[in-house]
């Protein structure tokens, strides 16, 4: 192989190591699935791409989910916003959120806001002031 060809080969592989470091240690669940969505989609295609989920609740706890997957409701400030979790592992619903489990998707009047795990702690959590889910996750603004 020829040395200019070496070095490029090289410096590639760099930078995608080097890209790769600068995330957060693991893609969001269901990532390639949620592609199909962008902020402005609406909810009723949310559900179409999410599909059937695996979570199973009882009693008043099936209020907490939504064809299989995790919902939780939020009025802040005077704006409602729903949360859905994209999950592929089974479980029930009193399980905590887990990030390695679930990816949320944030949506304001029934349309897409964000979605990811990226997006639902630099921007829905210091500007939409939505809960921490977690407990252990950290904004730019909270010190992390």
């Amino acid at each position: 192989m020829p040395p200019a060809l070496v070095r490029a080969s090289s410096c590639l592989l760099a930078t995608a190591l080097l890209l790769g470091a600068c995330g957060d240690g693991h893609a969001d669940v269901g990532a390639d699935k949620l592609a199909a969505l962008t902020e402005g989609s609406p909810r009723d295609s949310v559900l179409h791409v999410f599909g059937t989920g695996p979570l199973t609740a009882q009693y008043a706890d099936t209020l907490r989910l939504e064809h299989g997957f995790r919902r939780e409701r939020y009025l802040i400030a005077g704006q409602q916003y729903e949360v859905l979790y994209y999950r592929e592992l089974p479980g029930t619903v009193t399980e905590p959120v887990q990030q390695a489990k679930e990816t949320p998707v944030v949506l304001q009047e029934g349309k897409v806001l964000g979605l990811g795990w990226r997006y639902y702690v630099e921007t829905a959590m210091p500007a939409l002031q939505l809960p921490n889910p977690t407990g252990t996750l950290r904004t730019a603004h909270s010190g992390a």
